[in-house]
């Protein structure tokens, strides 16, 4: 009977974080330059043109692997290359792995904990605000959360089989973000440290192996082109200059995180809820009311996650220590479970009273994400129709928003409908430009170099977007 109350319970959590990812995905979805590069990438691969390159990297000029393309690859060719593809891959993953953060917390103690790390997974703002963007570090929420479900099962039962596809997934996930490099070094030093029944040689050849075929796609272009880009990333953390910043940067990040997975984006009670989860995590230990195990491997990770984030050694962004993410849910969980006692009525208490603080920050009510800027996915839509259906020459598009002066979103919308504009190289070439700008804004005062290269102009039409936007037709004078 229990076992049902258990499963019923996790259905309900599992259906709670599908409805706040689903819901008004349409409008809240996450376009940006970002996704539209990546989403020419897999839908350039839906028409045969494979890669074994993944995006570039916000810093360093190297790129990662390919592995999210190839793994985004059948969303894509299932919804046609609709630009919501993306989104739908990064909601499905986060949905699949709301029973393994249930699994984890259930094995370190017990179903109460288990649930309680479920159900803060599936409330959290971050998470939600993942799933709404397809960017190639987030998938890692998932194999993040299932590595570290078969190292406890590893552990447990020392099953090569189990090590040889853990390490299948480290190739995978390390080409998601190179912080990621933290589940190789735990899995290949951890049993010297701290679980040395796990040492023997056909442990570290089927890891080693899972490994290299996990990564493969990324390892050839490596061989092919002699580790060019792992070079740029060695020389690039070489070059990085450490400072007294460094380490308040590294400091910061994990409070900063811990408020955003679970308190509302709160930075004061995710300082509060970090301390809590560690010194009572340790407490916990002490007292044996945790796996010595189970205990070590989520400290062992979490010391390997913050040396690497001193080793880098710069600003530090939420999604640097995603390695992480899933673990502090856990912790958390298991902390309010042995803090308020064991007590159910006072779990279900502090589980509706964090509902209610993290409900602000899940954007249910508005009609456009934040981070949009005012244009969302419909809109772009809108002005590819509107360029598609006019009569036009050899022309460009440009918008003024969000940072894109090159307009990626909706030069992917028209990619899906087979218009073909100038590329982004080439404003002075064309003959017409399509600008979107806000309606507040005057088109003379532009000073942005995509309008100002297309030269002198005159303005052959104009179309309401949305209420803040217009699409302007230019034509050279």
């Amino acid at each position: 009977m229990k076992n049902w109350k258990n499963a019923l319970f996790l259905f309900f959590i599992i259906c709670l974080g599908g409805f706040l990812r689903l819901y008004k995905i349409g409008d809240l979805a996450v376009f940006l330059s970002d996704q539209a590069s990546d989403s020419t990438k897999v839908l350039a691969m839906t028409r045969g043109h494979l890669t074994l390159l993944g995006p570039i990297t916000s810093v360093g000029g190297f790129y990662n692997g390919p592995v999210v393309y190839y793994l985004m690859l059948p969303f894509y060719y299932f919804f046609k290359g609709d630009p919501l593809s993306g989104t739908a891959f990064q909601t499905f993953f986060q949905i699949i792995t709301i029973p393994f953060i249930y699994l984890i917390g259930k094995k370190l103690k017990n179903n109460t904990v288990g649930l309680l790390a479920a159900f803060f997974f599936a409330i959290s703002p971050l998470m939600i605000d993942y799933s709404r963007a397809a960017f190639n570090s987030y998938p890692a929420i998932f194999f993040s959360t299932l590595i570290l479900y078969l190292n406890l099962l590893v552990i447990d039962t020392r099953s090569t089989s189990l090590a040889f596809f853990m390490g299948i997934l480290i190739g995978f996930i390390i080409q998601m973000h190179y912080f990621a490099a933290a589940f190789i070094i735990v899995a290949f030093l951890y049993p010297f440290f701290l679980e040395k029944k796990l040492i023997s040689l056909k442990y570290f050849f089927v890891l080693s192996l899972g490994i290299i075929i996990g990564f493969s796609p990324f390892l050839i272009f490596e061989v092919r082109h002699g580790f060019l880009n792992i070079n740029l990333f060695l020389k690039y953390l070489g070059s990085q200059t450490k400072s007294a910043k460094s380490i308040l940067f590294n400091l910061y990040i994990w409070p900063q995180t811990t408020g955003m997975l679970i308190f509302g984006e709160n930075f004061i009670f995710g300082l509060l809820g970090f301390l809590t989860v560690m010194i009572s995590s340790i407490i916990l230990y002490i007292k044996k009311q945790i796996k010595k195990d189970y205990f070590l491997l989520f400290a062992f990770l979490f010391v390997i996650v913050f040396a690497i984030g001193q080793a880098y050694g710069g600003l530090m962004q939420h999604h640097y220590i995603i390695s992480f993410h899933t673990s502090l849910i856990i912790l958390s969980a298991l902390t309010v479970y042995f803090l308020l006692k064991k007590n159910i009525f006072l779990i279900s208490l502090f589980c509706f009273l964090v509902f209610l603080i993290n409900m602000p920050r899940w954007n249910l009510e508005k009609t456009r994400h934040p981070i949009q800027k005012g244009l969302a996915i419909v809109d772009f839509k809108k002005a590819a129709s509107i360029i598609h259906d006019d009569k036009k020459g050899i022309y460009n598009v440009a918008m003024h928003n969000q940072g894109d002066n090159r307009a990626m979103p909706l030069r992917y919308m028209l990619l899906l409908i087979n218009e073909h504009p100038l590329d982004y190289e080439h404003y002075g070439e064309a003959g017409e430009l399509y600008f979107i700008i806000p309606k507040s804004e005057k088109l003379t005062g532009q000073t942005m170099w995509e309008y100002t290269s297309f030269g002198p102009s005159k303005t052959v039409n104009i179309w309401k977007i949305n209420n803040d936007y217009l699409l302007y037709k230019l034509a050279k004078k």
